[in-house]
């Protein structure tokens, strides 16, 4: 009797051991950076915003801190570390984009005339004429030297056209998500499979001497001629660009709001390329009459072609092959100046890599597909490539586990290199300056109204590699203020 007593209390507290065992959630980490996080979490105007922070010594797997972290919350521009990242581990650093010239017909060369149309097929390169990659009043050159490569073929006459083909993307536009605010304005300019000039529409204003004063647009670069835009733009006392367009990808009819300074003969207010394939179309026809090659009829885009129902592709023969900077390069520019639209162009190539055409939506299934096999993606929501979209969401957690994954790797050390480094480069050059983050904390950045987030690399003083993420919602602070606290983690964490 007494032995069965004993076996019945024994298989009690067993169950019991067992049962606490599984209810008992993990002990949160002790260190000082975990008791400032939690901290900031009674100030006043943080105690009701969202926080998924995390960070880990890669060498020990020590937690350093965690608050949070396996909740999703959208962090804005930080999404383009995993487009990025991504694009690294498949496509690799040295991938480049092709822009192929090519012809329909036959070239006459007793005549020196080309009887049939000039074809250029876009490849997705978003570098084409970009500030990123061209000086000043160089962003043309390439076409001129894709008019001299035509003119060394002896081709001094085109009896056709100027066909622009930018169809690898498929004409969606712009990605799922995006808002109207913000379509019409450069930074939310959409990927196109013939990207130009950034797809970036420079409107020149000339206003008024007095604030309210009406303002007047002198011209646009490029020349769009189909585009209409009405202008509601008033001058103010402000020498701040408070303008902002609106208008849809392939919409012809626009508008421009709200106020610029006053009493300037030329001010520039960016805004997007409606329709980058026609822009290169006219761009191309312009250097090849510059050239002196005569285009007997107008320049036209594949789109335009392509909504006849009886239309065919014909047969085309390449002259030449335009190839773009190496994609490391462009992964500088998407991480340290956090550019959107070469962070979608990014995510589109890896589709085209997949599928053999640019999507945003195959992309996004590329990364959640790879980093699920790698290190789980349940807390990974991606709808763009750049983060412009509010429906993208992520933990904090999975940030520093692909980061982590990505350690020591060729990647990883491409990917780290090409982050923002506090207080010296991109945009975390104001951050950390005087204290342990300078220079040692690498990241990304992400902002939008209500959304403040941070993610990468530390080398912290003690020699720890360190893989953190830090993501705020719907704070009540000032950007400027949240900025302040996130530098204090930072340098916190660069002093563990």
């Amino acid at each position: 009797m007494l032995k069965i007593r004993f076996i019945f209390l024994s298989l009690f507290l067993l169950t019991f051991t067992g049962f606490a065992q599984e209810n008992t959630e993990p002990v949160k980490p002790q260190t000082y950076v975990q008791v400032y996080a939690e901290k900031l979490m009674t100030y006043k105007y943080l105690k009701n915003a969202a926080f998924s922070f995390y960070a880990k010594d890669m060498s020990t797997g020590e937690i350093i801190a965690d608050y949070n972290s396996k909740m999703s919350l959208p962090c804005a521009s930080v999404m383009k570390l995993v487009t990025t990242a991504t694009a690294l581990q498949i496509l690799g650093s040295g991938y480049r984009y092709k822009t192929r010239i090519m012809y329909t017909g036959e070239i006459d060369t007793l005549n020196c005339v080309l009887n049939g149309d000039l074809h250029i097929i876009g490849g997705g390169d978003p570098t084409l004429g970009s500030k990123f990659f061209n000086k000043k009043g160089h962003e043309r050159d390439f076409l001129y030297e894709w008019a001299d490569t035509i003119k060394a073929m002896g081709i001094e006459k085109i009896n056709g056209r100027v066909v622009a083909d930018g169809s690898i993307y498929r004409y969606y536009g712009a990605p799922s998500g995006w808002v109207w605010a913000d379509m019409g304005n450069y930074y939310g300019a959409g990927p196109n499979g013939l990207t130009c000039f950034d797809n970036t529409l420079k409107l020149q204003f000339e206003t008024g001497p007095n604030a309210g004063d009406s303002t007047e647009i002198v011209c646009t670069d490029p020349y769009v001629p189909s585009i209409e835009i009405r202008n509601y733009v008033k001058a103010a006392d402000s020498k701040k660009d408070n303008a902002y367009v609106y208008g849809a990808p392939y919409s012809n009819s626009w508008f421009v709001a709200g106020s610029i300074p006053k009493a300037r003969d030329s001010f520039v207010v960016k805004a997007s390329i409606p329709d980058p394939e026609l822009v290169m179309a006219l761009e191309m026809d312009y250097a090849l009459e510059e050239s002196g090659i005569d285009v007997v009829f107008a320049p036209i885009t594949n789109r335009e072609l392509s909504s006849n129902p009886a239309y065919f592709k014909p047969a085309r023969t390449e002259i030449h092959t335009h190839y773009s900077p190496y994609l490391g390069s462009i992964i500088n520019i998407v991480n340290r100046n956090s550019f959107n639209l070469y962070a979608e162009h990014v995510l589109c190539q890896l589709s085209v890599n997949k599928s053999g055409y640019g999507s945003t939506y195959n992309g996004a299934l590329v990364c959640k597909n790879y980093w699920n096999n790698k290190v789980g993606a349940m807390d990974l929501h991606i709808t763009d490539g750049s983060g412009l979209s509010r429906s993208n969401a992520v933990s904090a957690e999975f940030l520093v586990k692909m980061l982590t994954y990505l350690n020591g790797k060729k990647a990883g050390n491409r990917l780290k290199e090409s982050m923002a480094l506090a207080g010296k480069r991109g945009t975390m050059s104001s951050m950390c300056k005087g204290g342990s983050g300078y220079g040692r904390a690498y990241g990304k950045s992400g902002t939008m109204t209500r959304i403040k987030a941070y993610a990468g690399y530390i080398d912290s003083k003690s020699g720890k590699k360190i893989a953190y993420a830090m993501i705020w919602n719907n704070h009540n602070c000032s950007t400027s203020k949240i900025k302040e606290y996130c530098s204090n983690l930072l340098n916190k964490l660069s002093a563990y």
